[in-house]
């Protein structure tokens, strides 16, 4: 099972649509796909219309076999596991706990061979939620909205993945993604150019128009796929499915090892 961590230090850069959309366009192509909610705003959760009844995402970090029974099924041919707010508390109760760090990993591995991608949506902010996630991932994809205070969020994030590397993931791999794309404007292709220079190799060659419609099949609780399947959106998640797949063809994954380093840092230990 290939984990991808969907993660950004900048709001409203496109997570959870690329999330829920890129899931859904592995699904679309055979794959059995996961999808976990670590944000406690649990935008995701509403996005693919997930139950909120039953065991959730603070249970799962909290009881890592019970991950099995937080599993429902949900748009898109996929599966998730949702949030509610209450993961809040547990994120600051988490410390407390063995193996705080590699919690969501220990949850995963009881499922490693149910899936073929995992995709988890993160909170735009450092912590328990963001350490969890980013250990658990082979990679991390860092949606880069084109404009300039993004390219700020992906330097942090370049840090971050850093951190995580040295401490609890040696093999995570760091891939950006451009979105809300307006190739009518230079701003947008000079930020995009940017990134490629910056980032050489590891900017995906797919990017995300901004388009209305991906704004809108949120809040009908259905993939752009469902909602839109002809518009530019759908066409360009299906693309980077395909380059991800391509890619991840030359990659061997194995579950992570909980059983890794504890020597966290200051920021995979803070509330």
């Amino acid at each position: 099972m290939f984990t991808y961590a969907i993660s950004s230090q900048k709001g409203g850069v496109g997570k959870t649509t690329t999330t829920v959309n890129l899931g859904a366009a592995l699904a679309r192509s055979g794959k059995r796909v996961l999808l976990l909610d670590m944000d406690p705003q649990g935008s995701l959760t509403a996005a693919v219309g997930a139950s909120t009844y039953g065991l959730s995402m603070g249970d799962v970090l909290e009881q890592p076999d019970n991950t099995i029974n937080a599993i429902a099924p949900c748009t898109g041919s996929m599966h998730v596991v949702w949030a509610s707010p209450t993961l809040a508390s547990v994120f600051q109760t988490l410390a407390d706990m063995p193996s705080p760090a590699f919690r969501l990993t220990m949850a995963l591995r009881t499922v490693h061979d149910c899936y073929d991608y995992a995709l988890i949506d993160c909170p735009p902010a450092l912590g328990h939620a963001t350490a969890n996630a980013l250990t658990a991932s082979n990679v991390v994809l860092v949606p880069l909205q084109c404009e300039y205070l993004s390219m700020r969020g992906l330097h942090d994030m370049k840090d971050i993945t850093a951190i995580i590397r040295d401490t609890t993931n040696p093999g995570i791999r760091l891939r950006v993604l451009g979105t809300m794309f307006d190739k009518r404007t230079l701003h947008a292709n000079s930020v995009l150019q940017e990134a490629h220079l910056d980032l050489p190799g590891l900017v995906y060659q797919t990017v995300i128009p901004r388009t209305v419609r991906l704004a809108e099949a949120p809040s009908t609780g259905k993939t752009i796929f469902e909602y839109a399947p002809e518009s530019n959106g759908a066409y360009a998640y299906g693309m980077l499915a395909q380059e991800i797949l391509r890619e991840d063809g030359n990659h061997g994954t194995t579950a992570r090892d909980s059983a890794g380093t504890e020597q966290l840092s200051s920021f995979a230990l803070a509330a």
